[in-house]
């Protein structure tokens, strides 16, 4: 699906971006309007122009939160999170301006929430002598829906909702933030059915990797597992029917915690990410074992020569370093590290796989190979290029794939 870049990366970002229009995270006339300023694979043009859409509707929020129209505010400030988020997204780590954009992406973010209907904390999870920031949201008790379907008038709080709430837990990837999850995830569809939803950034993410200079890790069980300790103790939170949902590369981290925590109800891989390398591998298997067996140096100049001429290829070598904190010729021993197919076979509860047959990123057959390798009952959906969703994680219609995950959930988390 081809949204106005010939080049496939800043293509796709372009379509991240607007996808986000289905919960008032961007207009699509902002969006063309600004890549429209951007000529071919231009870096430094792309910060530029984003930066320059994201101050002007920074300062739209502004001058609506002055006069007190809260709805435009908070609309505005959404958006200029959205913006903002993708002006930093192809900056090299190390960027002087990476910090400082992710900031005004964060605090608008913040903003928007002044004026969100639902109720929304944020959390501070205790983690290896820092600490994961996140956010709570639980719906608005007034309507008392449950997700069973059920009248949930015995055992309610005190305003007409139930005490407890059938809870959420979404998890981003390689290049999220968990700001970014409120739509990525789908935060407000799952509060309309009367899911808490709690989003959070992990190492190798958002502002742990951005401020306390935090690398990814496999063992996500150890990630998560305080986030769980946190959610299970909270009144607010059903400890029984907890789902986790993991996007992009969150469909390694979740599936992972999942085969190692019972606290886990439910998991959503959105999309699978059953095997780095094989993915990576995928269709030039002869290169993946040049590289797999060649001196460290020629895969480093291989790699500098690639992302010379390949936006693709200079934005995931340059993430790969700063997420991983690892070079080309390390990254194909860091990359077999990010493998389920030794641990899938302990993932016993229900797990939804989710899969785009154009997905640029995760082939579609390894769907299949993650499905079969899980212990547990799996559903996999497999969306299409007709239905306009056939992209990685489903950003051409992120309606349809939030409708497949929630209705899941509502047949898998209802209570017995």
């Amino acid at each position: 699906m081809r949204v106005h870049f010939s080049d496939p990366t800043f293509d796709y970002q372009t379509l991240r971006t607007m996808a986000y229009a289905t919960y008032r995270g961007a207009e699509p006339g902002e969006c063309l309007a600004t890549v429209e300023r951007i000529d071919g694979t231009d870096f430094e043009a792309w910060y530029t122009e984003w930066r320059r859409t994201a101050d002007r509707v920074a300062v739209a929020g502004e001058y609506a939160e002055a006069e007190n129209h809260d709805e435009t505010a908070r609309d505005a400030f959404f958006r200029a999170h959205n913006y903002y988020r993708t002006a930093e997204f192809f900056l090299d780590g190390d960027d002087s301006r990476r910090v400082p954009t992710y900031e005004r992406s964060r605090k608008a973010f913040q903003r928007a929430l002044d004026y969100l209907d639902a109720s929304v904390e944020e959390v501070e999870i205790p983690y290896e002598g820092t600490q994961l920031p996140g956010y709570l949201f639980t719906p608005d008790g007034s309507s008392g829906r449950d997700p069973a379907g059920d009248d949930t008038s015995d055992g309610n709080s005190s305003d007409g909702g139930p005490s407890e709430w059938p809870t959420v837990v979404c998890l981003g990837g390689f290049d999220s933030l968990a700001e970014e999850l409120y739509f990525l995830c789908g935060v407000p569809a799952a509060l309309e059915r009367g899911y808490g939803c709690f989003i959070f950034d992990g190492p190798g993410q958002g502002a742990p990797l951005r401020i306390e200079g935090l690398k990814a890790r496999t063992d996500w069980e150890n990630v998560l597992g305080p986030v769980l300790d946190a959610l299970v103790d909270d009144p607010r939170v059903d400890a029984d029917r907890i789902g986790v949902v993991g996007a992009s590369m969150g469909g390694y981290y979740a599936p992972r915690a999942a085969a190692f925590d019972d606290r886990i109800a439910a998991c959503v891989a959105f999309d699978h990410c059953f095997d780095l390398w094989s993915a990576a591998a995928h269709g030039q298997e002869r290169l993946a074992a040049l590289v797999d067996y060649a001196p460290g140096v020629l895969v480093n100049a291989m790699a500098a020569l690639g992302a010379r001429v390949d936006a693709g290829s200079r934005w995931r070598m340059e993430n790969s370093r700063w997420v991983f904190g690892t070079d080309a010729a390390n990254l194909r021993r860091t990359l077999r590290e990010y493998s389920l197919r030794d641990v899938a076979n302990r993932i016993t509860c229900p797990t939804l796989a989710l899969a785009g047959e154009d997905d640029h990123l995760i082939p579609l057959p390894l769907v299949y190979e993650f499905a079969d390798a899980v212990a547990g009952p799996t559903t996999t959906r497999v969306f299409t290029t007709e239905e306009g969703a056939g992209e990685h994680c489903q950003v051409g219609n992120l309606s349809l794939a939030h409708g497949e995950i929630y209705d899941w959930f509502d047949e898998t988390l209802a209570e017995p």
